[in-house]
């Protein structure tokens, strides 16, 4: 059982103090926000017009976690017995530099809404800001967690305020991908619980003993119940069917942390407790390379460029499952393709948020003065995923090629196919070039935190990558295996001719469509070929034949269950009216309340914390 830290082990910077911090401080703001509402409008607008202008600040003390924590030497570095099942959390290997992307982009995020939001007087209540804050507090959650039970409530609190993210416009399409996207988290959520109960019964609670559940009988269920769970936040196909949908309805900031580090969970969850299994990882691995290269097909013949960009993530993300399937398949290699996975998710939270970031840049600044630097930072950006030479792409790219080598998928070695990845990832770039180039501007005289967060953010994704991948992930004892390029001629060249290769299909595709050779639906620039979501239609389709099929069956089963609802009807109705005379009086002292429910939920979580940091110190 791991101990809780001595009273005076705690100091300013250590994990103890800062672990709470991060996990309170942006709760301490929502709870700020929500409380504005008991104040008379003007004064609510003015309050959380300042708070949303310091929310960046929240993601500071999880900065700091990051870069001051030494993996390994203090694996809970704060447990709190009393709370849930024995709550327990430290930072490992894998979190701190997830950890610090969380962070970079949840900032970048809220500094990009917030310099807006001081300039806009209709869209002062915070509420975006409160839903980046909750989705970040689950965020990092997942990677400061160390027991099943902090897990699986991080991961919850990520899911359902992240729903927030995506209906903030309330336009048709944000409210259809909400019900989407809930449906899955739903599904998700219940597919984890059960694992996680399985897990836990099989004397895995904690993360050091969750391997134990490798053992049992139910070993299977536990992998396939991951697989699903785990894979619906990651974008595994099928399970991908929101991300097409929530991305081009959610804001561009809450599009970043979706695809940079919200999708990330998955991963960390498939790390934290997926047993090994070759049956397991051969599944996983054939779902990952199907999703990296189909969502090449499905993301080329879109038109928003937010969407080709989901399209682009899900393969990416499809890349990063094959390096967990392969580690699952192969345990001895567990150490070096789970670093490789790691490596990666940092490259591509970084460039892909900078890319989401720039689709608001380059329709404001993209003329002008700034031109050439938004075209600069984007095509920095853009060349990172498609991973070309010395960018952190490439860097991703060689230590995954290295971490699989000898492993063949149908005679196959899969160190070649990855790089064909790196094809498909330049066609989705061309895409998402040509689309956004089409799209309207609307020029900004004056730089606001939108220009700001997506510089911070590109120069980050410059820098970051290498830094985590040299001397925090790579280390020889820690992370075996992995191998920093020496950007020999050869390596030069691997990571070249895929980007080539994109590029030569794309002029070929482009001479099809002037030439009319490409069918009159594909070659449109009006209407996608295939809508966002791409299953999802065939499967709404689906459910509605079977809801008219049985219509019929529907009201059989209604009539026979309304006489029994219409006796049971009068005795309620009594019982009913009495209790709603009471409950009337409290809703008319609380309906002047604006987020009251918010404000309750927020209260009770500071609350929470605040007693077991008391607590925790005291015991």
């Amino acid at each position: 059982m791991l101990a809780t830290p001595a009273l005076s082990s705690l100091s300013l910077f250590s994990p103890s103090l800062l672990i709470p911090l991060s996990l309170l401080t942006p709760l301490v703001l929502v709870l700020a926000l929500g409380l504005a509402g008991l104040l008379p409008p003007g004064q609510a607008f003015t309050l959380r017009r300042r708070l949303t202008l310091f929310a960046p600040l929240a993601v500071a003390p999880a900065v700091l976690l990051a870069l001051l924590a030494e993996p390994g030497s203090d694996p809970a570095a704060l447990e709190v017995p009393w709370l849930l099942f024995g709550a327990h959390f430290g930072v490992d290997l894998y979190a701190r530099p997830l950890l610090l992307i969380a962070a970079l982009l949840y900032g970048a995020a809220l500094l990009a809404i917030s310099w807006i939001k001081l300039r806009d007087a209709e869209r002062g209540s915070g509420a975006l800001s409160a839903f980046l804050l909750l989705s970040f507090t689950g965020n990092i959650g997942t990677y400061l967690a160390a027991d099943a039970a902090s897990f699986y409530l991080a991961f919850a609190l990520m899911s359902f305020s992240a729903a927030g993210l995506v209906i903030h416009y309330r336009t048709p399409a944000a409210r259809r991908a909400t019900r989407v996207y809930l449906v899955m988290s739903v599904l998700s959520e219940t597919a984890i619980l059960a694992a996680l109960i399985l897990v836990t019964s099989a004397g895995g609670f904690l993360l050091t003993d969750s391997a134990d559940a490798a053992g049992t009988a139910h070993t299977g269920l536990i992998q396939g119940l991951l697989i699903f769970g785990f894979g619906v936040k990651a974008g595994t196909v099928p399970l991908h069917v929101w991300l097409p949908l929530a991305h081009p309805a959610a804001p561009p900031a809450a599009s970043a942390v979706l695809s940079g580090a919200m999708v990330k969970a998955g991963l960390i969850g498939w790390l934290r407790f997926l047993p090994d299994g070759e049956t397991a990882g051969a599944v996983l691995l054939a779902l990952a390379l199907t999703g990296a290269f189909a969502a090449v097909v499905l993301g080329v013949l879109q038109h928003d460029p937010k969407v080709v960009l989901a399209y682009s993530t899900i393969s990416q993300m499809g890349f990063i499952t094959a390096l967990v399937a392969v580690g699952l398949m192969v345990p001895d290699l567990q150490a070096a393709t789970s670093a490789a996975a790691v490596i990666y998710a940092v490259h591509h939270g970084l460039a892909k948020g900078a890319l989401f970031l720039g689709v608001p840049v380059v329709k404001h600044y993209a003329r002008g003065r700034t031109g050439s630097l938004v075209l600069l930072g984007m095509l920095g950006a853009g060349l990172a995923v498609a991973g070309a030479p010395l960018t952190s792409g490439a860097f991703g790219k060689y230590v995954s090629k290295e971490a699989v080598s000898g492993i063949e998928v149908l005679g196959v070695g899969l160190d070649q196919l990855l790089p064909l990845i790196a094809t498909g990832s330049t066609l989705l770039l061309l895409r998402f070039a040509a689309v956004i180039w089409a799209a309207d501007r609307d020029p900004r005289r004056r730089a606001d935190g939108e220009l700001f967060s997506w510089l911070g953010v590109c120069a980050a994704g410059i820098l970051v990558p290498w830094v985590i991948g040299a001397r925090w992930v790579t280390d020889p004892v820690q992370a075996e295996g992995v191998a920093m390029p020496s950007w020999e001629p050869s390596t030069l060249w691997d990571a070249t001719w895929p980007i080539l290769l994109g590029i030569l299909l794309a002029g070929l595709a482009w001479g099809a469509a002037r030439c009319g050779w490409l069918p009159a639906r594909l070659s449109s620039s009006e209407k996608a070929a295939i809508p966002p979501g791409d299953l999802l239609v065939a499967e709404e389709s689906l459910l509605r034949r079977v809801g008219s099929g049985g219509g019929t069956a529907l009201d059989a089963a209604h009539g026979f269950t309304s006489s029994a609802a219409e006796r049971w009807g009068s005795f309620f109705s009594a019982a009913a009216e009495r209790g709603r005379h009471g409950v009337s009086w409290v809703e008319a002292r609380l309906g002047g309340w604006e987020s009251t429910g918010l404000t309750l939920v927020m209260l009770l979580s500071v609350v929470t914390v605040i007693t077991m940091l008391v607590a925790g110190r005291i015991l």
